[in-house]
């Protein structure tokens, strides 16, 4: 199981949408924030997807 650490950005998102939460602020802010977190988290994977799809190449030689 590979456990990866959790992006700032993803962190930083989170934490705004719980102070927007706390606070009450109004749905349409509310679902901003969600967004924003959604987002951070789907660049976050598609960049270890990235580098992982990187590596594998690195790490396979071919011999012909």
């Amino acid at each position: 199981m590979v456990i990866y650490p959790i992006p700032v950005e993803v962190t930083q998102a989170r934490i705004q949408l719980v102070v927007d939460q706390n606070a009450k602020a109004p749905p349409t802010t509310i679902n901003q924030d969600l967004q924003a977190v959604y987002h951070a988290k789907a660049a976050a994977v598609e960049a270890a997807l990235a580098n992982l799809q990187s590596e594998e190449s690195s790490v396979v030689d071919v011999k012909v």
